[in-house]
């Protein structure tokens, strides 16, 4: 029933359309099947032009009556809807691109990625339990292929992704994966990092709502090891 309320009040403006045309057309018929009914003078001219004026009444009722029963629909019933009936819109853009962040910097020349602060890492958005980490652990070593385990279940939850950016200067985040379901307390996806040059990097979790909103990521420091042999 939902989702016929939610088709009506998303395609109401072609139904208004479709069905006033139709009723235009009966409209002109009836009038039609009605003058030559006045005119009529043998007894079957009448009975065949009472037989177009019913036909085209009817139609005419019909067309009338869809347009009633949509407007009501689309006014009254269609918005008293709950949003969690509702189809959750997914961004347009890909979950797996890296946006480029712009800063201006004091010389006026701008800078495309945000340098962490020398004191480490900002982990304070891994304390949200609706978007965090809890495998890998911060300052853990990883080697080969590894599960990613967390929570990303904000309310109005769009997508996830997790990333991953050396502690190198200039360096920017990448997207390891995605995922458009709802996890809590499981699997969010696998990394695998030997891919990857051993070394120092950064983990983080972003989680994203259908408005585009997203809470303080969590994100920490990891090692990673050369590959199994």
């Amino acid at each position: 029933m939902e989702d016929a309320l939610l088709f009506i009040e998303e395609q109401q403006t072609w139904i208004y359309l479709f069905f006033a045309l139709f009723a235009i057309i009966y409209l002109k018929a009836t009038l039609d099947a009605a003058g030559e009914l006045r005119a009529a003078v043998f007894g079957l001219e009448r009975e065949r032009s009472l037989s177009k004026l019913r036909r085209s009444g009817a139609m005419l009722t019909v067309s009338l009556a869809v347009l009633l029963t949509t407007f009501v629909l689309a006014t009254y019933a269609g918005p008293a809807v709950s949003a969690a009936d509702r189809p959750t819109p997914l961004p347009t853009v890909s979950l797996l691109a890296t946006p480029e962040i712009t800063l201006e910097v004091q010389d006026g020349e701008p800078a495309t990625a945000i340098p962490f602060a020398q004191d480490g890492l900002d982990n304070a958005g891994c304390a949200n339990p609706s978007a965090t980490l809890t495998s890998p652990l911060e300052g853990e070593t990883l080697r080969d292929s590894v599960d990613i385990l967390g929570t990303a279940s904000v309310p109005n939850f769009s997508f996830y992704k997790y990333e991953y950016r050396s502690l190198q200067p200039n360096s920017v985040w990448r997207t390891i994966s995605a995922g458009t379901t709802p996890v809590v307390d499981g699997e969010l996806g696998t990394w695998d990092t030997s891919l990857l040059v051993p070394g120092d990097y950064a983990l983080r979790l972003v989680v994203t709502d259908t408005s585009g909103n997203a809470p303080l990521p969590c994100v920490f420091r990891v090692s990673v090891a050369a590959a199994s042999p």
